[in-house]
């Protein structure tokens, strides 16, 4: 589902809707391990190349509305079953500096990322792929520091992160070797919800108190 559980939420025209601080966040470096009977030997096994994240929703009052579209997406979700997107307050947008592409040469696409701790020995690239659509958050797009057009230099998938290039990029069509595609632009993350029950706590006759977990999902 591309519903944005922010938006979603706020939809239901109350006031306090909005995440509260303190926000938690986890990273999770996900590693499976294989131990071995009747000895200390064990086998650890990568599964994720860069971390994923969870989140804690902090919606200390929320309106009965507000409430009801929560216990709505989570019906609409099923629980952990389907995903749907989130923007995380202080993590949704990406400078030129985070999001440079240096092409190899030939392509005719370029997928969006995002570079993490950059300059950092262990810095690490995420492919953003669920990006804000122009109606929301008009991208700016360049090669070599040279700002392209939307809709004649290319097309940009808000499900995908991928840049088609069309003509009017040198050479047409393409990106030559060497070429340095950067963008600003903004990303939800793509999530589902960390268990099939839902809780919250009624504080007062229409008042609530919400903290639902939310998981990345990574592709």
């Amino acid at each position: 589902m591309n519903i944005v559980i922010n938006d979603f939420v706020a939809d239901a025209g109350a006031g306090n809707f909005d995440e509260v601080p303190p926000l938690r966040t986890t990273f999770e470096w996900l590693t499976d391990i294989v131990k071995y009977d009747g000895t200390p030997k064990e086998q650890r096994n990568q599964i994720y190349e860069r971390p994923r994240r969870r989140f804690f929703i902090n919606w200390p009052i929320v309106e009965e509305a507000s409430r009801d579209k929560i216990v709505e997406l989570f019906h609409r979700a099923k629980g952990r079953y389907n995903t749907f997107l989130y923007k995380f307050r202080y993590d949704y947008s990406c400078a030129l500096t985070e999001c440079s592409v240096t092409a190899v040469g030939g392509e005719t696409t370029t997928q969006l990322i995002k570079s993490y701790y950059v300059g950092e020995t262990e810095s690490w690239d995420e492919d953003k792929k669920d990006i804000m659509p122009s109606s929301v958050y008009a991208p700016i797009v360049k090669i070599d520091s040279t700002i392209k057009t939307e809709g004649t230099h290319f097309t940009l998938s808000d499900t995908t992160g991928i840049i088609n290039w069309a003509g009017g990029t040198s050479p047409v069509g393409t990106l030559g070797a060497g070429e340095v595609v950067t963008a600003n632009y903004q990303f939800y993350f793509r999530v589902r919800f960390d268990m099939d029950i839902y809780e919250d706590l009624q504080g007062s006759y229409e008042f609530f108190q919400s903290n639902p977990m939310l998981i990345e999902v990574i592709p």
